[in-house]
């Protein structure tokens, strides 16, 4: 029963990645806004002044190494997603969006850029947020019946 509950939690770890991921860029893009009003450091010492964790540390490591190769990101094609699998085509597409756009242009069109881009982001974390509480308890209890069940037939 206590390993397929694990499992039932493996199984939905997905969604928890997802809404760390989310609310940790909800986050930068607070934090980034207030840099570009009113401290307007470099981007890689802007971010080097916070830590995140997880996937969302991969991304940013991911994007400061092209931006160190001195290539400028044109396609969001050269920030490889594609091993972000709990994001979906969709959310894949937004956050490269998201990170094509980010340090170009000056600090007006980047301030409402961001500025729009926060009220989709609390959305997402909404959403994320909601889908996390469902799909969580709703794996772990599937688990749960699951070496219930299994230990019932045994007996």
């Amino acid at each position: 029963v206590i390993f397929t509950s694990i499992l039932g939690r493996l199984f939905a770890r997905k969604y928890m990645i997802r809404k760390s991921f989310f609310v940790q860029l909800r986050e930068f893009n607070q934090r980034f806004l207030a840099e570009i009003s009113y401290y307007r450091r470099p981007l890689a010492e802007f971010c080097a002044q916070f830590s995140y964790d997880g996937e969302f540390q991969e991304l940013l490591e991911a994007f400061f190494a092209i931006q160190k190769q001195g290539e400028r990101l044109k396609k969001a094609s050269l920030l490889d997603l594609s091993e972000f699998t709990f994001l979906s085509e969709e959310e894949r597409r937004f956050v490269g969006d998201y990170f094509l756009t980010l340090g170009k242009g000056n600090s007006a069109s980047q301030k409402e850029y961001f500025s729009t881009m926060e009220t989709a982001l609390s959305k997402c974390c909404e959403t994320c947020e909601i889908d996390c509480k469902k799909y969580v308890d709703l794996y772990t209890k599937l688990g749960f019946l699951a070496g219930l069940g299994v230990l019932i037939l045994i007996i």
